[in-house]
């Protein structure tokens, strides 16, 4: 059990540290600006840029097990956020996003109660 345990959290950790990655990297800031804008973001630049770090501080920390409440719980609004904007006409997407949303929950506060 213990291992699955540690499994699940190194692959949630890689879904939000890969994410960020790829937005930074391939789809790069301004378009996923552009996509936030469309969204009706307001100053979709800055929101382009703090989902960014998000993800991919979220994915680091949570890879190392750090500040594990306070980096699920981003990595959650993330995908909550995402789920209700990007995938609400996409309710197979969108019950995905919630569900991960809820396996980070549960990650990082599994201990405290």
């Amino acid at each position: 059990m213990k291992h699955l345990v540690l499994i699940n959290r190194l692959l949630l950790g890689l879904v939000v540290l890969v994410a960020g990655l790829m937005k930074l990297f391939v789809i790069k800031p301004s378009n996923v600006a552009g996509m936030l804008a469309g969204f009706g973001f307001p100053i979709a630049m800055f929101f382009a840029w703090l989902l960014l770090v998000a993800e991919i501080l979220s994915g680091a920390f949570i890879l190392a097990k750090w500040q594990l409440k306070y980096a699920a719980s981003v990595a959650a609004i993330v995908l909550i956020v995402a789920a209700f904007t990007a995938w609400w006409a996409d309710w197979v997407n969108m019950l995905v996003h919630l569900t991960l949303a809820s396996s980070y929950l549960l990650i990082g506060w599994k201990d405290h109660k």
